[in-house]
């Protein structure tokens, strides 16, 4: 099956997302907010994010962000919320690793931590 729309709020075909390669998802990203008109501050940034959480998600139960992404719709948020939430604690988490500053243990390890606490709540407490 070939992915020949994105749309957030909606689950991707794993299989059809991980045969695209980064530029293809990351037209497709940026073509869905040109579609619905969501202006953004730095569309290549923005798109190359959702381009992320979706790779962390297609890759299904073998890595946590499927859990993470399924507890946040719960607590409230729709698809597309939850991969912004997630990709707040992404881009903090690189942002943190590209200035150098002092990182204890795994990188990956604290990024996990961090999405286990992370919760509906505390990312709408962020938007304020």
């Amino acid at each position: 099956m070939e992915l020949l729309r994105y749309d957030p709020l909606e689950h991707i075909d794993s299989d059809a997302w991980q045969e695209l390669d980064e530029s293809e998802r990351k037209q497709l990203v940026v073509r869905y907010h040109r579609r619905v008109r969501i202006r953004l501050p730095n569309e290549t940034a923005h798109a190359l994010i959702h381009v992320m959480v979706e790779n962390q998600l297609a890759l299904g139960d073998a890595y946590p962000v499927k859990a993470v992404l399924v507890r946040l719709m719960n607590e409230g948020l729709d698809r597309h919320e939850a991969i912004h939430a997630i990709g707040a604690v992404l881009s903090e988490t690189f942002f943190t690793a590209m200035h150098g500053e002092e990182i204890d243990g795994d990188l990956n390890a604290r990024y996990l931590e961090k999405l286990k606490i992370l919760s509906a709540e505390s990312w709408r407490k962020q938007l304020l």
